[in-house]
């Protein structure tokens, strides 16, 4: 059971940051919940911030998109701001997060701030250079989403609150692809795998291998990533691929565990790799102007 002494609800951002430093005991921040009841942390109170005003999804002047961080899963999935950014990266990890009741109750925020190696949008994120928005009573500040995570279920808030994620207009033109590996459809991934490319005519500008449940925290390939970066497009052949899926294999820290061995987590971190690196170029291949094809990014 839960044995909460106080249950706070925030009717803003300041308010909510105010209302954990109070005391006394120890508190945590809730949304969807829906880890919380599962596995209920030893607490005095909990302070609700869904009437915060963080759950908006929204596009600025300049073409960034922004998703506050109680905006649920299932708000993602189908808002047509996300499903247009990316080629809908981040929309489709929020729709392979649990089931359909889940995807309506829990929300981005709680899905970074629980911390673990497997969290579903932490590989596309991190593919498409996610900026962090955090506050603490009287200032907010920002920071790279490869920086918020310090370990299995710690990050950098220390009772701040993470109030959005905001993603640049550039990372929207990016060839994106993604791939989890579960035992289930509603299973914590094995294996997660994104990619993102920048194309700039014949060449790849920035490029991003981000890998999820294969290490402590979810990560950046960055040797991998610097194999492609920058490279000519016709360069890139399938041996070229398959040194940098290599290199994104032996760059991942995976455990052994009941569900799977660090020898088949690191095994299929090459194999996703390199068949979402190919997916991805091919993609790029078909949208250049002489191609004649008109589709959408990948």
């Amino acid at each position: 059971m839960w044995e909460l002494k106080e249950y706070r609800i925030a009717g803003s951002v300041g308010e909510a940051v105010a209302m954990m430093r109070r005391g006394p005991g120890k508190g945590v921040y809730i949304a969807g919940g829906t880890d919380l009841f599962l596995f209920p942390p030893a607490c005095d109170y909990v302070v609700d911030v869904n009437h915060a005003g963080m759950s908006s999804i929204a596009r600025t002047p300049d073409g960034d998109l922004f998703i506050g961080a109680a905006a649920t899963l299932h708000d993602i999935a189908t808002s047509p701001l996300v499903t247009g950014f990316a080629g809908g990266l981040v929309s489709a990890a929020a729709a392979h997060c649990g089931n359909r009741p889940v995807r309506t109750t829990a929300t981005i925020g709680g899905n970074l701030c629980n911390a673990l190696p497997s969290a579903d949008l932490a590989p596309a994120l991190l593919a498409l250079d996610a900026v962090c928005y955090i506050a603490d009573e009287d200032s907010q500040e920002s920071l790279p989403l490869e920086d918020f995570f310090t370990g299995p279920r710690r990050t950098v808030l220390d009772g701040r609150l993470l109030v959005g994620i905001a993603l640049s207009a550039a990372a929207g033109e990016r060839r994106a692809q993604a791939r989890r590996l579960t035992r289930s459809a509603e299973d914590i991934a094995l294996v997660q795998v994104a990619v993102a490319l920048e194309i700039e005519g014949d060449r790849v500008g920035a490029a991003r291998i981000a890998l999820g449940s294969v290490a402590p925290v979810p990560m950046r390939a960055m040797l991998a990533e610097a194999l492609v970066e920058g490279e000519l497009i016709a360069n890139l052949d399938p041996d070229r691929l398959a040194d940098a899926a290599a290199i994104a294999a032996a760059e991942c820290d995976p455990i052994d565990d009941h569900r799977a061995s660090a020898e088949y987590r690191r095994e299929m971190v090459g194999v996703l790799t390199r068949r979402l690196l190919a997916s991805a170029l091919a993609a790029a291949t078909d949208m250049s102007p002489d191609s004649g094809n008109e589709g959408g990014a990948a």
